[in-house]
């Protein structure tokens, strides 16, 4: 030994007594030997291309697998909750989406069962409430902040219950009539996994942060059928100007994977089913700019509105789980209001407020709901519908109800795009005919996420697979990214950064480049 280091003298007699080193979990050995062999088999020989590969391939294929049956999982357990508080309690007959052509939509309604609707709200919103407040915080509201928050300042760790309770509080929240999307749910489940999976196989803090945004892809990429645009939403969802592409490669692998679990059980079709007559022309394209901008004016609204409901509720010193119910409670007294205010269609307006609502942006798709002959009351109708939809959403998510936001982007923007649509339609009769009222719908949908999301790309690829509708793309390209800038600095998702140089996650890397590039200097 050194001379001039010092032997370790004994510890002092007041010091406490080391801990004991933590026994391995057998059960979860595997994992790691496993990695370990596919690691040394791929160090000798092996091009660096194939090598990264068959990395991520070993890391995004069982993440893949999980994703996809929690998605399965998730859609069984919301379905069953609907099922029970909607339709056998409240009376309500669901519409679903997937109809095309000849094909209609139907719902319904029985009163005096609706009257229920407030009540089972604030019961769906206590559980899910009660749930937030003593297993987990973090499942509380959307969940796409949180998982973002986790990658650029957690290093990608989320605990290993969070995708359970997700799962049981969005159906409870959703099932019950609650406003929102299966995105956010869907995309903690896929999330969670893949930051424990990371964690099993001993990955560095950089890999675990690339598992948590390709499992967050995997998931959403299965819960709308969508594996192209999951992947790339789950790169681009993390900046507002940037794009993480070192997640490309394993997302484009487990989105696949989970769409193949997800699509095995429920079907590979597209979400949406789309009118035969569906088309465009280019003389409408600078329909779609104004139809973009409508969009983007209305997302800002969105997006103010969402987040002054959650700060005021945050301010009530309130327990947690009462803060939920009372939200939920509030937007069934809403939506009682307009249903009995204005039922025309079949209370249209009232009822594309509740749960997910996809069924009544089908019926929209498909010129179900009276806007080709631009009937005035169907305007109205669908003018109340859209902010309705808004305030449902920021009362039950913004208080911290456990949904998505990208459902209520859906309906939102296909309402406002079924509209401006029809407006044309009586207008210009001879540019946009009524397959193109259609056409509007889906471009609507795109351009208000795409606007508030700040993932235009991804937005733009997941709608064209929802609906299977190439035939739009262009239309789509212009629409989506016009409302991408005219949003400005307006997002839903506050935890997004602007650039990679802007994430803590990217800082260290890239002081170190920065350093060594001095050095060769």
């Amino acid at each position: 030994m050194d001379a001039s280091v010092p032997a370790p003298g004994p510890p002092p007699p007041d010091a406490p007594a080391p801990a004991p080193p933590r026994a391995p979990n057998p059960y979860l050995a595997w994992p790691r030997r496993l990695w370990k062999s596919i690691r040394e088999a791929s160090q000798g020989g092996i091009a660096t291309a194939s090598r990264d590969l068959a990395h991520w391939a070993a890391i995004a294929v069982p993440i893949g697998v999980v994703a996809g049956l929690g998605a399965v999982a998730f859609f069984f357990l919301w379905n069953l909750s609907t099922q029970f508080f909607l339709v056998d309690l409240v009376g309500i007959g669901y519409p679903y989406p997937g109809a095309t052509s000849g094909q209609f939509v139907v719902w319904s309604s029985a009163f005096p069962r609706i009257l229920l609707l407030p009540l089972v709200l604030g019961v769906g919103g206590l559980g899910a409430g009660l749930i937030v407040q003593f297993l987990a915080r973090e499942v509380a509201g959307h969940g796409t902040d949180e998982t973002i928050d986790s990658f650029h300042n957690r290093q990608g760790e989320i605990r290993a219950r969070v995708p359970y309770l997700k799962m049981l509080a969005s159906a409870l929240t959703l099932g019950s009539g609650g406003s929102g999307g299966r995105e956010g749910p869907t995309s903690q489940i896929g999330a969670g996994f893949g930051s424990w999976w990371a964690d099993r196989l001993e990955l560095s803090d950089r890999d675990r942060r690339i598992a948590l945004a390709t499992g967050l892809g995997a998931g959403v990429g299965a819960i709308f059928r969508a594996p192209l645009g999951g992947a790339i939403f789950s790169a681009e969802i993390m900046y507002t100007g940037d794009l993480e592409p070192a997640v490309l490669v394993p997302a484009i692998i487990a989105s696949v994977v989970s769409y193949s679990v997800y699509g095995s059980v429920y079907g590979f079709g597209t979400l949406f089913g789309t009118p035969s007559n569906l088309g465009w022309q280019p003389l409408q394209l600078p329909l779609y700019v104004l139809l973009a901008l409508v969009c983007a004016g209305v997302g800002v609204v969105f997006v103010r509105l969402f987040w002054s409901t959650n700060a005021w509720f945050q301010k009530l010193r309130w327990p947690l789980a009462l803060r939920v119910s009372f939200g939920a409670t509030v937007s069934g007294l809403l939506v009682l209001l307009v249903y009995f205010a204005l039922p025309w269609q079949g209370h249209f307006a009232a009822l594309s407020a509740l749960n997910v609502g996809y069924g009544f942006v089908q019926a929209a798709m498909l010129g179900q709901v009276g806007l080709t002959t631009l009937v005035p009351l169907a305007l109205l109708s669908f003018a109340v519908a859209i902010v309705l939809r808004m305030v449902t959403t920021s009362f039950t998510v913004g208080s911290g109800g456990a949904a998505g936001l990208f459902g209520t982007s859906v309906v939102v923007g296909a309402l406002i795009g079924a509209s401006i649509g029809g407006l044309f339609h009586a207008v210009l009769p001879s540019l946009v005919d009524i397959g193109a009222i259609s056409a509007f719908s889906i471009v609507g949908m795109m351009s208000f996420f795409g606007g508030i999301s700040k993932a235009p790309l991804a937005v733009l690829v997941m709608a064209v697979e929802m609906t299977g509708s190439y035939e739009i793309l262009a239309p789509a390209m212009v629409a989506i990214f016009v409302a991408y800038v005219a949003t400005g600095r307006h997002h839903i998702y506050r935890t997004q950064v602007p650039t990679r140089l802007d994430s803590p996650a990217h800082r260290d890397e890239y002081l170190e480049y920065l350093h060594r590039k001095g050095a060769d200097v």
